[in-house]
């Protein structure tokens, strides 16, 4: 039961958000992202060791961590410099995660076209929900370009999900540039792939 009041939760709204975003002006879909962006910062955490402050700021250098891919390698965020990355958070109870995977898979050769490197990480303990593992949701969702080593899965530690996403939203990305610096933040892709793929493409 929490768990379907938590998702219906986020689905009401990143629905709401969907909607209009897909008829509004560029602006007007800034303006809108800033306001979710709003919400995911100043809502109530979800663990004892979220910052009371959000530390990540745009145009700042991404914080590094370390992960390990479903294939059992390790990487480091910093090791992906020199490419554009969009480094999403998910929960894998989470609606619109799941049809953001299904619309980055049916985008991931233009999303990818131009070097963009995707990790998908499922947030420390799935957020104390019950839910598939990343590997599962993976295969389950992603389809064949979930294979790529374009676009990476995993599961976050406690540290980035808390860096990352201290209040513990289920459906969180980030555009990181070239120079490791951060570019965007936004929750359903599906909702701002327009966003994504300018990124993408400029980057």
């Amino acid at each position: 039961p929490a768990d379907n009041k938590r998702a219906t939760e986020w689905n009401t709204l990143m629905t709401s958000f969907a909607q209009t975003s897909l008829t509004a002006p560029r602006l007007l879909r800034a303006l809108l992202s800033v306001a979710v962006m709003a919400l995911l910062l100043f809502s109530a955490p979800y663990a004892a060791m979220a910052e009371e402050k959000a530390v990540l700021k745009l145009g700042a250098p991404a914080p590094d961590f370390a992960f390990t891919s479903r294939d059992g390698s390790a990487h480091k965020l910093s090791q992906f410099r020199g490419k554009p990355v969009m480094l999403w958070f998910f929960a894998s109870w989470c609606p619109t995660c799941i049809s953001s995977t299904g619309t980055v898979s049916q985008r991931f050769e233009q999303l990818t076209a131009g070097g963009m490197q995707i990790i998908q990480l499922r947030l420390y303990n799935n957020l104390g929900y019950s839910g598939p593992s990343a590997e599962e949701f993976a295969q389950a969702y992603a389809g064949a370009p979930g294979e790529s080593q374009q676009w990476l899965w995993g599961e976050a530690s406690l540290e980035a999900s808390v860096m990352y996403d201290p209040r513990g939203y289920p459906d969180l990305y980030f555009l990181i540039d070239r120079d490791g610096v951060l570019r965007g933040a936004n929750g359903a892709p599906n909702a701002s792939m327009n966003d994504i793929l300018e990124f993408a493409g400029e980057s």
